[in-house]
């Protein structure tokens, strides 16, 4: 459990990076700019409002990584201009995507775990790591975000 009472649902790392994102919500495409992705999920900025539980194809263009990632993923939590997006399922591309951000050290928050595939972050917080000693967020944004961070694993 976490100090505000909820579930720890942290799973993997997450990388602080920017890109475009393009999900499919209906009869049109709808974009938005790219947060941070993790293994299991990502947090996307966007205008488009999509409730929660909403599930669609997603295609992530990563800034400086020449392959788009798609796949399938469902909004877990929305707050104002942000959505946080779990993926349902692994793709190739996608572990290639997690192996280039370590190789290329790319930011990162959060805490590994066993089950995350990566043992090369388990014992150090990484440059993102946003959170104060206590657990809290040291910035008014971040409060915001950290939320979505836990949601999306």
């Amino acid at each position: 459990m976490q100090p505000n009472g909820s579930p720890k649902r942290r799973r993997s790392v997450r990388y602080i990076t920017g890109g475009q994102v393009i999900f499919h919500t209906g009869s049109a495409d709808s974009c938005g700019d790219l947060v941070n992705l993790g293994q299991y999920g990502m947090l996307v900025r966007t205008n488009v409002c999509v409730p929660v539980g909403t599930q669609f194809r997603i295609g992530v263009s990563v800034d400086g990584y020449p392959t788009p990632v798609q796949g399938e993923s469902k909004v877990v939590g929305m707050n104002s201009d942000l959505l946080a997006m779990k993926f349902l399922g692994e793709t190739a591309e996608l572990a290639r995507l997690l192996q280039w951000f370590d190789r290329e050290n790319v930011p990162w928050t959060g805490l590994d775990s066993p089950d995350s595939g990566s043992g090369a972050r388990t014992a150090t917080p990484g440059l993102g790591d946003l959170a104060s000693a206590e657990g809290k967020a040291t910035d008014p944004e971040l409060d915001a975000v950290l939320p979505f961070l836990d949601a999306m694993g």
